[in-house]
């Protein structure tokens, strides 16, 4: 194939390996490629970067603004994009140079909507080209499973559909999971190779590495937006069930244990607060049926099945005061 492949990258403050990520795109061994790196008011030298790069290689595209998030600058991104595909690299992390060939390969090969390769070189499952109803729940599953349906790396998408599909701006984090799953609301079909091409770096200054007291009321919000995907396309029972059930049951845990840490800025009353949502929350309580919930300590599930948020919240006040 020789369609032009539009790369999104986001760019904020990245400066230290940022050219590391660049000049695994500008090597990629499928040339008919634009790199728009939007750099999204980056305080270091990244927005240098960008430019000194745009300037050596006419492929290359850098855009400037102001800071207003990783959802925003894909949104730009997309808009900007003139390739008939698009995928997306974040910048402290970078590609094997047949990333793009591959991902091209396989949307030739299978006319799929969407190519998603593997997070990690373990896996060994088969390769795949689905169609995304019932029949197909197995596939769908390892999917999600997999988180290969969570991000928007590693993954080559069809921009006309893209343009239609934003990333949400108002959400505190995993917009990535709500765009995929409106895009996927809108193909046929979705292909699978087990190879990995992606490199994902962790970065210490990411959202992902702070501590998020927010965080229940957004991953349920992800949570049933995920569900309501399963229950469109008839899917939601089975292994299924169990699977969201458990990230749900999860979410409630981890969400609990926050306050059991010695930095949480509550105090008792909004501890207890925060807690009593969680344990009343219809969903929570509904995923102590399907969920493993043996995987944690049982007097914790005991008390988020008898929504008992006194005892817990006052455990986590203790915990907080030993650990002073």
């Amino acid at each position: 194939m020789s369609d032009l492949v539009s790369v999104v990258v986001p760019v904020y403050n990245t400066e230290q390996v940022l050219e590391r990520c660049l000049s695994s795109l500008v090597n990629q061994s499928y040339k008919q490629i634009e790199i728009l790196l939007i750099d999204d008011g980056s305080t270091d030298n990244s927005g240098t970067i960008c430019d000194e790069y745009a300037n050596k290689d006419s492929r290359v595209k850098a855009f400037h603004s102001v800071n207003l998030g990783a959802a925003h600058a894909r949104n730009v991104g997309v808009d900007k994009a003139k390739g008939r595909y698009i995928t997306f690299v974040d910048s402290d992390d970078y590609i094997e140079d047949k990333m793009i060939e591959s991902l091209m390969d396989d949307i030739a090969m299978n006319d799929s909507d969407l190519s998603v390769s593997s997070l990690t070189e373990e896996d060994d499952s088969e390769c795949f080209c689905i169609s995304i109803e019932e029949e197909n729940k197995e596939k769908i599953l390892f999917l999600s499973q997999k988180y290969l349906i969570f991000g928007p790396t590693q993954k080559m998408y069809k921009t006309e559909i893209a343009k239609k599909t934003k990333f949400p701006e108002d959400v505190r984090y995993g917009e990535d999971l709500l765009f995929n799953i409106e895009y996927l609301k809108k193909i046929k079909s979705v292909s699978y190779q087990n190879k990995c091409f992606y490199h994902y770096c962790r970065n210490n200054n990411g959202l992902s590495t702070k501590n998020r007291w927010d965080m229940f009321d957004n991953d349920m919000f992800l949570h049933k937006a995920l569900l309501e995907w399963y229950v469109d396309i008839g899917i939601f029972d089975g292994k299924v069930k169990e699977f969201l059930y458990d990230r749900v049951f999860d979410t409630a845990v981890n969400s609990i244990g926050l306050t059991f840490r010695k930095d949480c800025p509550f105090n008792f009353s909004e501890t207890r607060q925060l807690v009593d949502r969680i344990v009343s929350d219809d969903m929570v309580q509904e995923s102590i049926e399907y969920a493993d919930v043996n995987k944690y300590a049982s007097w914790q599930a005991y008390l988020i099945k008898n929504k008992n948020s006194f005892i817990l919240s006052a455990i986590a006040l203790m915990e907080r005061m030993f650990n002073e």
